[in-house]
């Protein structure tokens, strides 16, 4: 039976399931399907036999990415192993060896791939990428482990397992960051689902989805900001003259009654920081899914060939510390959108002198921001470029 006849009849015998369900259960599962849908078609998922000394070669041939990411990127370059049980995951560090059990299974985790390993009952160990597996003193276990079972699938298809291998979806983020990366994914699959624009578009239209989101917070910090600079510019003539003509003790005292006067104390200017650390959390879920979602994976984009990786359009036959051997468009357009960000930025309460700190300390993070996604898959330079697009068109509004 040929792939076509076969999901002709599987999807013709769902419906007929889902039809003689009631109308609650109908939509719960029709829900599910839309969701789900995408993972469900990702792969074939491969089941088979090994031995301890295969293991090590299928791991650097079909778990570790075969692109190089450079700079702060690299770290999609590596393999991490760990112990899953019903009620845990550990990662195995390179220092030590580690019990493991025929009731708990070995994953060893790439970029997109993942090998399940089951039926070892012995210590192992991992590192540099490597397994090494020494069977218990005085064990009945030793032939046995000549057969292991195991299976290679991608991240999506954690899915189709039970309950103790979900943990392995984003196990090396903080558990409740673990569980926003998972309900983000959520969203992003059901986004992609509505339309048939493919992935480009889903991630341009979830970098505007968040903006409205947070733009509460937003309109809240820039008057917050705007508070802020309204003390500074009252306080900035006093506070220049103590500088002048006190030192000591005695422009600390100074210092501190100029503020109790403004009804503020000096980390008075604090307030809006506390505001943008606010959306952190999601946007760290936002870009560890974008940067794992193996779903991504071959999908091109305008110029960009495929959004799992960077957006070469031309190689060097050298290495460039933290951006790597390629010209990447996708981060210098970036760029320019946060540099203009920067320049158009406009604060009319505080002195000249002032607004051109604010505006330096912008160009710093616009160059941290430079270097920092250089190197990275081209999926999250896209977010990140509409994001600071939808910026500047707040920016246009929504001023200091």
């Amino acid at each position: 039976m040929n792939n076509n006849i076969f999901l002709t009849v599987l999807f013709t015998n769902i419906f007929k399931s889902i039809i003689k369900l009631k109308n609650q259960k109908r939509a719960t599962i029709v829900f599910f399907l839309i969701l789900f849908f995408p993972q469900l078609a990702s792969t074939e998922i491969k089941n088979f036999e090994t031995s301890p000394n295969e293991i090590n070669y299928l791991i650097k041939t079909d778990i570790k990415s075969s692109f190089s990411f450079s700079g702060l990127a690299t770290f999609y370059n590596g393999v991490v192993a760990y112990i899953v049980s019903d009620d845990e995951v550990r990662k195995l560090n390179d220092k030590d060896f580690y019990k493991i059990t025929k009731q708990q299974s070995l994953a060893i985790i790439g970029h997109y791939k993942v090998m399940i390993v089951d039926s070892i009952n012995a210590d192992v160990s991992f590192k540099n990428d490597k397994l090494a597996i020494e069977v218990y003193k005085n064990s009945d276990q030793k032939n046995d482990l000549n057969v292991l079972e195991a299976k290679i699938l991608l991240k999506s298809d954690l899915i189709k397992y039970g309950d103790k291998f979900q943990q392995l979806k984003y196990a090396h983020l903080w558990e409740p960051l673990r569980l926003l990366s998972i309900g983000i994914e959520s969203i992003f699959l059901w986004l992609n689902s509505i339309h048939v624009f493919g992935w480009g578009v889903t991630i341009i239209l979830s970098s505007l989805i968040f903006k409205i989101f947070i733009l509460p917070i937003n309109i809240f910090l820039v008057s917050s900001q705007r508070k802020v600079s309204n003390i500074q510019a009252s306080l900035e003539t006093k506070l220049e003259d103590i500088k002048s003509n006190f030192s000591g003790e005695e422009a600390h005292n100074k210092f501190m009654q100029a503020h109790k006067e403004k009804g503020v104390t000096p980390f008075y200017n604090l307030r809006p920081l506390f505001l943008t650390i606010v959306p952190i959390p999601f946007l760290i879920s936002i870009f560890n899914v974008l940067g794992e979602l193996d779903l991504i994976s071959g999908h091109s984009f305008l110029w960009i060939k495929d959004l799992a990786y960077p957006d070469a359009i031309f190689q060097f036959k050298f290495y460039i510390p933290l951006l790597g051997n390629s010209i990447n468009p996708l981060p210098i357009l970036m760029t320019l959108f946060t540099l203009f960000a920067a320049i158009f930025h406009q604060n009319q309460i505080v002195s000249v002198k002032e607004l051109r700190r604010q505006k330096l300390n912008l160009y710093f993070i616009t160059f941290g921001i430079f270097l920092l996604f250089y190197p990275f898959p081209s999926a999250m330079v896209l977010y990140w470029t509409f994001a600071t697009l939808w910026q500047l068109i707040q920016q246009r509004f929504i001023r200091i």
